[in-house]
């Protein structure tokens, strides 16, 4: 009869105690070189400057548990996201269980029996396998699946060779002490795998023999496990201590915020960004060995889709190698070109498993070589134009109306008491395409009898370019100077059909005083479909595709009003692109793009327009006027793209709104 109270087992059966003595030093010795090179990674993160990391206790917890425990950015239906689900919770449970056994075997209280100690078993050979099925998973894939944009070097084969080692020398050592102590065999189904070996490869051999390969293997095991820990801050495995450090460490503030100067500081350093590579702060700094070269930033760069010379994580690489041969410079090491490529559109930091800011990162140095001057040409003008004219495209603030001849838009003069204000944004202000969108927007707002008004000549930049680009100055010029108007238009309520703005008058302007109920135009226009006082039900019956903002859907998290705008529920003739929603793709605009040259070959609207026309949609919405220009851009220069209407949503929802009037 099977005593089930009594099941257990000898934590270090057919060991010597001698032998003991020699294993806990070989272990204290792995673990003390283990600590010593991350100590030594830790000094080169204490070259940067001070703070940088999230103070609140809670926010760690709630960031390991989702990002480090969950791996939200992970689970995704691929072999790469499979096997690593794999090998961290085969790893996570056998550590788990490896420390419980040492706390059973050395505590006051030897709980390793029973129920207990088999479900311990089951539970412990479940994940082995697990374990090695990953490892083998992983290997395959980086023999005959490896996608270019994952990191590879030799060193990837030594550690899956260890793990792999570590798992099956494990259960050799489980199924070999199970022959030598001829456990009963309904205990030993518990050990599954162990037992399965036995029964099927071991019964030939006699216990004395059975005692010698366990020895061996035991040792071989111990010795597998001291050379994994000595070596895990040299080799890719490095980021299952900094990756937790940096998920929990990073600054929380929402994504598309970027930190602002000090003015103070800038005075008393002379410092306006990051030149050499101390000047990024102690978290930037360990984010950089964060990095598990997974590939997902590069994937989802509009960059380097385009062949542009960026790639985030070639970035993140650069930077890290550079801290470790002690270099300085950061622009020796990462191109000028590299910097301008980027669009901001922050899809690289949205699939980061780790957290890494790359856009911090870029945007910190983007602002190093404004204040050394070395930005030419269209942006540059643009800049000037904004410190000149209070806008980028050079005209003069006393045009800001001239969109709304004929509509009669009431203005914060003539109507104090609005509730909302319309803030209009340069593109809408200035650009022949982008004013259609505003006077759709205040024809529909007048037709669902919103109280708004507009500022007018008083309106200017809020600065995004500007930040976007890297010339803070200017950037908190223009916050200061629209904070000061805002404040005494006494302004609550801010609706815009830009995103840009929407994002940085909601989420930067706080930095500067600036405290406002924001709305981008597809919120409001939404509620007011909600509640009747507008109609989306006259659609024209072409089929219809909507192009998300990366700085609506992506960063501010935006997504359902503008489907509710077009009518996406309702209509049979709305058609999804496969990156929809917080998974948009950049149409190319952001980050100050808007105003650089780029080759036909490197727009990434084109890209976009493919992907649109692809839908079978001839209707192409979006939310956003510099989307608005990008696209109808892309569209010309796609085939059969000239049989593609580029409308706001706020013009197909006119446009709607006049048939149902019919």
């Amino acid at each position: 009869m099977t005593d089930i109270n009594n099941a257990t087992r000898e934590v270090f059966g057919n060991i010597a105690p001698w032998m003991r003595v020699v294993f806990f030093i070989m272990i204290a010795a792995s673990i003390a070189v283990l600590v010593w090179q991350v100590v030594s990674r830790a000094w080169l993160w204490q070259k940067g400057r001070q703070g940088g990391f999230e103070r609140d206790w809670r926010v760690w917890v709630q960031r390991l548990a989702v990002y480090a425990a969950a791996q939200k950015r992970v689970h995704k239906k691929t072999l790469g996201a499979l096997l690593h689900l794999l090998l961290f919770s085969g790893f996570v449970v056998l550590t788990i269980g490896t420390t419980l056994l040492a706390i059973a075997d050395d505590g006051p209280y030897y709980f390793h029996h029973g129920w207990y100690y088999l479900i311990y078993e089951l539970t412990m050979d479940i994940f082995g396998v697990a374990f090695i099925v990953g490892c083998l998973l992983a290997m395959y894939r980086r023999a005959f699946k490896r996608k270019p944009s994952l990191g590879h070097n030799r060193s990837d084969w030594w550690l899956l060779g260890v793990l792999l080692s570590l798992g099956i020398t494990g259960f050799a050592v489980e199924a070999l002490r199970l022959h030598y102590t001829q456990v009963q065999p309904g205990l030993a189904r518990w050990s599954i795998v162990g037992w399965l070996i036995e029964v099927n490869l071991l019964r030939g051999i006699d216990v004395a023999t059975a005692q010698t390969m366990h020895l061996a293997a035991w040792w071989g095991h111990a010795i597998l496990v001291a050379v994994f820990f000595a070596t895990i801050p040299v080799d890719r495995f490095l980021h299952v201590i900094t990756g937790p450090l940096n998920i929990a460490g990073r600054p929380e503030r929402p994504m598309g915020t970027l930190v602002p100067l000090n003015m103070e500081e800038v005075e008393q350093t002379g410092r306006t960004g990051v030149h050499r590579l101390a000047d990024f702060n102690r978290q930037q700094l360990l984010s950089l060995d964060s990095c598990m070269e997974c590939g997902r930033c590069e994937d989802a760069c509009p960059a380097t889709a385009t062949g542009k010379p960026l790639s985030p994580k070639a970035v993140v690489i650069d930077l890290r190698n550079l801290m470790s041969s002690d270099g300085e410079d950061v622009h020796r090491t990462i191109r000028d070109e590299t910097l301008w490529a980027c669009t901001m559109c922050q899809a690289c930091v949205q699939e980061c498993p780790v957290l890494i800011g790359h856009v911090d990162l870029i945007s910190d140095m983007r602002r190093d070589l404004i204040g050394q001057g070395k930005l030419s040409g269209p942006p540059a003008k643009a800049l000037q134009q904004i410190a000149s004219q209070s806008n980028p495209y050079g005209r003069s603030n006393a045009e800001r109306l001239a969109w709304a001849e004929g509509l009669e838009v009431p203005t914060a003069e003539s109507n104090p008491s609005f509730e909302y204000l319309l803030w209009v944004g340069c593109a809408a202000s200035f650009d022949p395409r982008a004013q259609k969108v505003a006077r759709a927007t205040v024809q529909l707002l007048k037709n669902a009898g919103v109280n708004f008004a507009v500022l007018g000549k008083e309106e200017t930049c809020t600065g995004d370019p500007a930040r976007r680009i890297g010339d803070e100055f200017l950037f908190q010029q223009r916050a200061h100077t629209n904070v000061e108007t805002l404040t005494r238009r006494n302004v609550k309520k801010i609706v815009t059909p830009c995103p840009h703005c929407y994002n940085t008058l909601k989420n930067e302007y706080p930095q500067f005083g600036g405290q406002y109920e924001v709305q981008h135009h597809s919120t409001l226009l939404a509620e007011l479909v909600e509640v009747g006082r507008l109609s989306n039900s006259g659609s024209n019956g072409d089929p219809i595709t909507l192009h998300d903002p990366c700085y609506l859907a992506r960063v501010n998290g935006e997504v359902d009003a503008t489907r509710a705008v077009v009518g996406a529920t309702n209509d049979p003739q709305y058609r999804e692109m496969p990156r929809c929603g917080k998974k948009t793709f950049c149409c190319g605009a952001g980050g100050g793009r808007m105003w650089f040259e780029e080759a036909p070959s490197q727009r990434v609207s084109v890209l976009r327009s493919q992907e649109a026309l692809a839908t079978g949609a001839r209707t192409l919405a979006t939310a956003c006027p510099f989307c608005l220009n990008m696209m109808t851009d892309g569209m010309a220069g796609t085939q059969g793209g000239e049989n593609v209407k580029v409308l706001d949503i706020a013009e197909v929802l006119l446009s709607r709104q006049t048939r149902a009037s019919r």
